[in-house]
This record gives structure tokens, C-alpha cells and sequence, in this order.
């Protein structure tokens, strides 16, 4: 574990089952607080001359600077709440990884997760036990065991905190490939979050930006939009999943878990 890494776990605590059970972006998550949006029925025509959502909002509907704000900078997040959550959420996990790893004697891994202890004071040595493998091995086998004891947990949102963890850990291609070992070939099934973890993968691994990811979005945004290529784009992992075949959009309206 490198310095940079153990310097992000100062002050990283937040409730495990949160951590395991909430993945959506903050975008996401607000747009669901508010509850169903009625609207007057809208004619085919209607809806042919609706103008495309600007690529500018398409943008910030990825909300990519949580993973800038999760690797030491949290003001990035301003007053926004949900994007400070997830930021946490991510460093929490790697508070884990770093406590199973032993560079942090002071703290067992169940211990970074603030809030749960007592939930498991029965067993805490049973979850360390169940943790540890799954960062160190991060496998369907090790998820498996690990979601076992927890019923209510989100498959989803726990591959990509571990994939997180990896990525932080200096390998942004060990992050893409644990959640591609997951979600299959590029295709039909690779919806909004899925490419944006993949962003997450590359920027916290400091492979890639925050303005760099951006500027491929908005390029895939265009080729959505009926203008560019695939071949536009400089991203070799975005790219691929552009040019795929039934590939989906990375547009927030094809958001689905």
C-alpha cells in the first residue's frame, strides 16, 4: 500500500451497510427523492421536436468530480451532500483494505465502517473475516460469502467499491476487469453506471482525469447525437464500448441496476 494510499484513510468512516447498499450517483438519487413527475401526454410528433439534452448536462448528470473529491479533496462536492456520501463510501472501503492489509495496526477492517460495529458484536470477528478475503481476493466466490451475511446487500454497488479499492491501489486495469468479469462483453447490458465506474476505475488509479474523461464523453455524447465516431474517442476501454455492437448510451435516461 503506498503512502498516498494510507494518507486517504485518515478521518474514513462511514455506516457498512451503506457502503454496501447505495451506488447511485448523486444525480440519481435526487431525481428518486423527488418522487414521479406528471406530465400531459405528449404526441409522437411532440416528442420528435423536443430538443436533445445539451451535451453540457449530460455531463454533469455523471457527476464525476465525486472521484476527485474521493481522493482527498471533499469541498469539490460544495454543499451536494450525496456526492460527499459516495466519496466517503469509496475511501471508507480502502480504509478496509488497508487495515487487512496490516499497514494500519490500530483498527480492524469492520472498524472503518463506524455506526456497524455493534450490529455484528457477535460475530465481528467472522465479518473481519469475511472482508479481508474480499479485498485481497476479489472474486464471485469471496462476494458471495460476503453478501451472505448481509441479505440486504447490493451486488452491484459492492463490485464497484471493491473496484474502487483496486483502482486506488495504483490499477486502473485490475478495476476494469473486475467489473467487466461482472457485467460481461460490452453490449445491451452495460447501461450508465457501468461505464461511469469505469471512469472511476481510471481516474482514482490517476490514469485519467476529470476534464480527460469529459472530453471522450462528450465526443460518445455526439456519436449518440448522430455526429463523430467511435473512433473519436481517445480512451481505449471507452472507445471499445462505444463501437460495441448493441452497445448502450452513457446517458443517465438508460440508467438501470
Amino acid at each position: 500500500m503506498s503512502l498516498r494510499s494510507c494518507f486517504l484513510v485518515l478521518g474514513l468512516v462511514v455506516p457498512l451497510l451503506l457502503a454496501v447498499c447505495g451506488g447511485q450517483s448523486s444525480a440519481q438519487q435526487a431525481a428518486q427523492n423527488q418522487g414521479p413527475v406528471t406530465s400531459p401526454p405528449m404526441s409522437s410528433a411532440d416528442e420528435a421536436n423536443q430538443p436533445a439534452p445539451s451535451k453540457e448536462y449530460l455531463i454533469s448528470q455523471l457527476d464525476l468530480k465525486l472521484f476527485v473529491a474521493a481522493l482527498g479533496d471533499l469541498t469539490l462536492c460544495a454543499d451536494d451532500e450525496l456526492c460527499q456520501k459516495h466519496a466517503k463510501r469509496i475511501r471508507t472501503w480502502l480504509c478496509a483494505a488497508v487495515a487487512c492489509d496490516g499497514a494500519d495496526k490500530t483498527k480492524k477492517p469492520l472498524d472503518c465502517f463506524e455506526g456497524i460495529s455493534d450490529q455484528f458484536k457477535n460475530n465481528q470477528d467472522q465479518m473481519n473475516a469475511l472482508i479481508c478475503p474480499l479485498l485481497k481476493t476479489p472474486n464471485a466466490d469471496t462476494r458471495k460469502a460476503f453478501l451472505s451475511r448481509l441479505p440486504d446487500g447490493d451486488e452491484n454497488d459492492l463490485v464497484e467499491k471493491v473496484a474502487y479499492v483496486l483502482a486506488l491501489q495504483g490499477s486502473a486495469s485490475a478495476c476494469e476487469n473486475y467489473i467487466k468479469d461482472y457485467v460481461g462483453p460490452y453490449g445491451p447490458q452495460w447501461k450508465y453506471r457501468w461505464y461511469r465506474a469505469m471512469s472511476g476505475c481510471r481516474m482514482l488509479s490517476g490514469d485519467s482525469t476529470k476534464e480527460l474523461e469529459e472530453k471522450n464523453y462528450t465526443t460518445w455524447f455526439g456519436v449518440v447525437q448522430g455526429t463523430g465516431s467511435c473512433s473519436d474517442i481517445y480512451i481505449t476501454e471507452m472507445r471499445s464500448a462505444c463501437s460495441a455492437p448493441g452497445a448502450t448510451s452513457p446517458v443517465l435516461v438508460d440508467y438501470a441496476q
